[in-house]
């Protein structure tokens, strides 16, 4: 019992310093990592100073260049005009300003260096890629076509209903001024029939105007009416209806022959 006794408290004892040693060991690794963490920014810091480097006055040296230096080592231009700022809303007519002015001063600075006698065109076997690539031109350049066409179709649809609107208006005005004109018309017929009904002028009966050949026949033969009987004598329309001497019972009167019985011949 004894030595079973013993043999259980000694692995226990085994178990406990197991434990404390391991307990030892987190805290020491704890403690190695707070170490490390307050260490990274002073090591940080240190490095930092270590690749830092700022030569002021050089740098000012640098920044004055001498009036006289050459045009070949400065290769500075500037425009003999500034540029106007086109409109806020209208990118195209920016990029076209500071296309022309680029493009002008390049011309310059070339022709410059052709008086001096350097070289302004680049080698045969010289390769050189752009600062932009030709895809991100080339949506640029599609970004201000369509911005453009944009512009474009609302410029015109201003247009359109500023004509519109303008088309109205001149409708408009030539139907009031037609409808003045109307109206003028019929105030001016309105007191011509008042001041002919003053004067005893009737509006139908308009004075007709003859030709001479019509008054010579009228002349001749009257204006009108019943022409029966007009060339009769006087005599005889002047007659008395009691006048009974020209009387004839049997005028007008038709006359039967009596059929012979005809002679030798017929029968």
């Amino acid at each position: 019992m004894d030595r079973f006794a013993g043999t259980r408290r000694g692995d226990e004892s085994s178990d406990e310093s197991d434990e404390d040693a391991e307990d030892a060991l987190e805290r020491r690794a704890l403690a190695e990592a707070r170490l490390a963490r307050a260490a990274k920014p002073e090591r940080r810091a240190a490095s930092k100073a270590k690749r830092a480097f700022s030569d002021r006055p050089g740098l000012e040296r640098c920044r004055i260049i001498p009036e006289d230096a050459p045009f070949v080592e400065t290769l500075i231009l500037t425009a003999s005009q500034p540029l106007i700022a086109p409109s806020d809303n209208d990118d195209l007519k920016r990029e076209v300003g500071f296309y022309d002015l680029a493009l002008t001063l390049a011309r310059e600075g070339r022709n410059k260096l052709t008086e001096l006698g350097e070289p302004v065109r680049r080698p045969k076997d010289f390769f050189c890629e752009m600062v932009k690539s030709d895809q991100h031109m080339a949506r640029v350049k599609e970004s201000l076509v369509v911005q453009q066409k944009k512009i474009t179709a609302v410029e015109k649809r201003k247009a359109e209903k500023a004509q519109k609107k303008y088309a109205k208006q001149v409708q408009a005005e030539a139907e009031a001024e037609k409808s003045e004109r109307k109206k003028k018309r019929l105030r001016e017929i309105d007191e011509w029939r008042k001041e002919s009904q003053k004067r005893g002028r009737d509006l139908d009966e308009r004075p007709r105007k003859f030709s001479r050949t019509q008054k010579t026949k009228d002349k001749k033969w009257g204006f009108g009416g019943v022409k029966r009987g007009s060339k009769k004598t006087t005599d005889r329309r002047d007659k008395s209806l009691s006048d009974l001497k020209d009387f004839n019972p049997s005028r007008g009167k038709t006359k039967f022959k009596k059929k012979g019985k005809g002679g030798k011949g017929r029968r």
